[in-house]
């Protein structure tokens, strides 16, 4: 049980029936609770739980929520699926010890997961996660036994969690701004919790062209998986087209993560949107503070933080990493590779609904399509292009390659001297032209991810083929 219980970058993630069991939940409910339990957590004795729209989701919360009341908490579980960024906020709202987001995010249908968001209304820290670990471990020393029971069940509290969180939200953003811009807005939940909260907050404003696609609850998810990048989203694509949309604003299965597509039903990967968000955020909104991303997110990141004279930290992979500046620094914006970006003025946490908004508020204020927005960025700071594969190398030779990649320190790759090889998280070249790969061995999967960014497609290509043939190449 507990070699295959492994906390990740977010939570702890398995597969349904196989290692995400009731059995297993109620383990790390017990952990997790035993760590809020600590005297030092501050909050009242209060944990939120919520879940996304996977198979047995209510179940395992119910779960959770029956073992937080089983251990003196009063657990207010969603009425209904919810977004990962509404159960941190209502963790602040009701200053809860912590909360508990039953979710495998962006990954296949066949996997649930278990978030933890603490009392400040963010991902745990990898503090924290290491506590609930020490307690998991205890548990699974001392072979406890959690079997399933209904005891408990009555002391459970469930609350609508939307209208406070949409509430929120509402209120970042210029919403009459986005009004009298009249853009047609497409909104694709890509089947996940997130569905009717843009398209609501958008027509309860009274935002007139707003069409949702893929909102109904499927936890197969249409076929694919719950993550917005090109590959699955060929429906979006099809539907700006068929509904002359001016943008497309997609969220993953559990809302936390921003994709987009413009009015030519063309994919916006995440580097753009934060790109742009930036830009609108120091321009348009002048808010203060400083910048973060993680060390697979663009350059043009640390050239626009440069331009307004905004500090940039580079953290390794995970929000949880950005999370902890975001409480300890005046950070203006956070923002990851896989579409997660977070703004201050509200919980230190990635929110796929609040960056949509502001999104469409960029695009308002300048009366410009989000196209046009990144055509100015790359005509003042030069084409960045970006690609990523992940490699799945025989598991014989795993050990093998994680030691390669560790001691791994080229003074030339792919035609080109390095600059610079960074090892704040696997091993990310910086070439002299400011172009970079990464190699980074996943820490809970056999799976290597290599990562690029060039000023040409072809040089990605390239440099991934190097990365590539790096890997397979350790024998």
């Amino acid at each position: 049980m507990s070699a295959k219980i492994k906390f990740g970058t977010d939570g702890w993630r398995g597969i349904i029936a196989d290692d995400f069991t009731g059995t297993n939940v109620r383990l790390v409910a017990q952990a997790t609770m035993n760590y809020l339990k600590d005297s030092n957590v501050p909050g009242d004795s209060i944990v939120v739980i919520g879940y996304d729209n996977r198979a047995q989701g209510e179940y395992f919360a119910l779960e959770t929520a029956k073992t937080a009341a089983q251990n003196g908490f009063r657990p207010l579980l969603s009425k209904q699926p919810c977004s990962s960024p509404a159960v941190s906020y209502l963790v602040k709202k009701h200053n809860a010890k912590g909360g508990v987001m039953i979710t495998a995010s962006h990954n296949p249908p066949s996997f649930n997961g278990f978030k933890i968001k603490a009392f400040y209304g963010g991902s745990g820290s990898p503090e924290i996660i290491s506590k609930v670990e020490q307690e998991l471990t205890k548990l699974v020393d001392e072979n406890t036994s959690f079997p399933p029971s209904s005891e408990f069940k009555d002391a459970v509290e469930y609350e609508d969690f939307r209208p406070a969180f949409l509430g929120q939200v509402a209120s970042l953003v210029d919403l009459d701004r986005i009004i009298d811009a009249g853009f047609t807005i497409l909104i694709d939940p890509m089947h996940g919790s997130g569905a009717g909260y843009l398209s609501s907050i958008l027509k309860d404003a009274g935002v007139k062209n707003v069409i949702e696609i893929r909102s109904e609850r499927n936890p197969y998810f249409g076929g694919v998986n719950p993550e917005p990048i090109i590959q699955n989203m060929g429906a979006t694509f099809q539907a700006v087209l068929d509904h002359h949309a001016d943008v497309a604003l997609v969220t993953d299965g559990d809302a936390d993560r921003v994709g987009a597509a413009d009015s030519r039903g063309r994919f916006v990967d995440s580097h753009r949107i934060f790109a742009v968000l930036l830009k609108h955020l120091c321009e348009q909104r002048q808010w203060t503070g400083d910048v973060v991303k993680t060390l697979s997110t663009t350059q043009l990141i640390n050239k626009l933080a440069a331009k307004y004279g905004r500090k940039l930290y580079e953290t390794p992979i995970g929000f949880k990493y950005i999370c902890d500046l975001m409480l300890e620094k005046d950070i203006l914006i956070g923002g990851e590779e896989s579409g997660g970006i977070g703004v201050k003025n509200h919980i230190p946490e990635r929110d796929g609904v609040l960056m949509s908004l502001l999104l469409l508020e960029a695009m308002a204020f300048r009366g410009k399509k989000l196209e046009e927005l990144i055509d100015e960025i790359m005509e003042e700071f030069g084409d960045h292009e970006y690609g990523r594969i992940d490699l799945h190398p025989d598991p014989s030779k795993w050990d093998g390659i994680v030691a390669h990649v560790k001691e791994f320190q080229p003074k030339e790759l792919a035609g080109q001297a390095v600059k610079e090889v960074s090892k704040v998280d696997g091993t990310k070249i910086i070439f002299i032209d400011d172009s970079w790969l990464l190699l980074r061995p996943s820490g809970t999967e056999p799976v290597v991810r290599v990562y690029a960014e060039a000023p040409s497609r072809q040089r990605v290509n390239e440099l991934l083929d190097a990365g590539q043939a790096t890997v397979n190449g350790v024998s």
